[in-house]
This record gives structure tokens, C-alpha cells and sequence, in this order.
């Protein structure tokens, strides 16, 4: 009898380990699925901005928010974005002419642009370009022998650039960007064109990717 407990344990011993050894084999391996940049998402940028055109030397900072949506098919991204900045890119210059004291001031406050992203992801990395429509709000004003004049427009024209994009958490990725403005002349005081105004940027950015 003792013998035959024996042989029972070790029988349901073996059965047991045989068991789980064919539970083992037959259960797939646990997969992470591969990052996908499909959805939309919204985000927040600083940066700096600078302006050579016309004679300028302007420069400063920047700021603002942006909001898209991306597809992702195998390595490729394609998607669109539009961005909105509030800026301080400015220059002051003071001088004479005939002895008359002159101040005249140039500011751009504000950018925008609504543009096409196309690229190459690497799971959680993108590498893209960028281009399409963009605006500028611009601020001149000129003061001679204490006469002060001043006048303000918006700018039209386009934007291209490039990037690259990390994904650090499944929600959140980080960017920097530049970002060319090539904007239009306009009229200031109604009389005095501005000829075509260029910016540059840099910016740094942070996105939230909805899932």
C-alpha cells in the first residue's frame, strides 16, 4: 500500500510537469505592438527668431501653440499642422539727418502657418519636412524732431523647414524645428511699402499624441 501512495504522487508529479511544460510551449510570447504616429495631437513651442531682410537686424524671442494630425504607414508620416506665435523679433535704430534726431522702431509680434509634414519614422523618432502658408503681424514707427508716425500690418506668404520628433512616452513626444517665413510686402501708412520681410526660427517643442 505504502508503495502504491508512492507511485500515485509521483504519477501526478509527472502529469503536472508535463502539463506545464506544454502550457509553456503553447503560450505566445508577450509582443509590444510597434509605435504608430497616427492621431492628432496639440502642443506647446518656444524658440527664437531672427530678420536680415530690408536692411534689418532683428532679433528676439517667440512663443505660442500648435495643433495636428498625422498618419503613419510604415516608415512614412504625412500630416498637417498649423502653429500660432506671439514674438518680440525687433530692432531700434536712432540716428540724425540734418541734425534732426530720428528714432525708428520695427517689431513683429505675432506668426502663423498652417503647413503639410511629410517624413521618415524610425518606431518612436521622426525626421520630416514642412512647408505651406504663413502670416506675420508687423509694427513700424518712425519719430523725427519729436513728430512720432506709426503703423501696422499683416504679412502673407509661405513657410518651409524641417525637423526631427522623439516620442519619449506613449503620449508625449518632444521636437525642434526650424522654420523659414518668407512673407510678402505690405503697405505701411497707407503710402510706404515694407518689400518682402523674411524670419527665421528655432524652435523647441512639446506634443500631446492622442490615442
Amino acid at each position: 500500500m505504502k508503495r502504491l501512495g508512492i507511485g500515485l504522487i509521483a504519477v501526478v508529479a509527472l502529469t503536472s510537469a508535463v502539463a506545464a511544460a506544454d502550457l509553456s510551449v503553447r503560450t505566445p510570447p508577450m509582443t509590444v505592438p510597434p509605435f504608430t504616429w497616427t492621431g492628432p495631437y496639440v502642443g506647446a513651442h518656444g524658440g527664437y527668431g531672427w530678420s536680415t531682410s530690408q536692411g534689418l537686424d532683428a532679433r528676439g524671442g517667440l512663443g505660442g501653440g500648435q495643433v495636428g494630425y498625422n498618419f503613419h504607414d510604415g516608415n512614412f508620416v504625412i500630416g498637417v499642422e498649423g502653429d500660432i506665435s506671439g514674438s518680440d523679433i525687433s530692432q531700434t535704430v536712432n540716428g540724425a539727418v540734418l541734425d534732426v534726431p530720428f528714432t525708428l522702431s520695427f517689431k513683429n509680434d505675432a506668426l502663423a502657418s498652417w503647413r503639410v509634414r511629410a517624413g521618415v519614422a524610425y518606431n518612436n523618432l521622426l525626421f520630416y519636412g514642412t512647408g505651406g502658408g504663413a502670416w506675420g503681424h508687423d509694427k513700424v514707427s518712425v519719430n523725427v524732431g519729436g513728430t512720432n508716425l506709426s503703423g501696422n500690418v499683416w504679412h502673407a506668404g509661405w513657410s518651409a523647414g524641417g525637423g526631427v520628433e522623439w516620442a519619449f512616452a506613449p503620449n508625449w513626444s518632444g521636437k525642434i524645428e526650424y522654420l523659414h517665413y518668407g512673407l510678402g510686402s505690405a503697405q505701411f501708412f497707407d503710402t510706404l511699402p515694407s518689400g518682402h520681410i523674411d524670419i527665421d526660427s528655432v524652435k523647441l517643442g512639446v506634443n500631446y499624441l492622442f490615442r
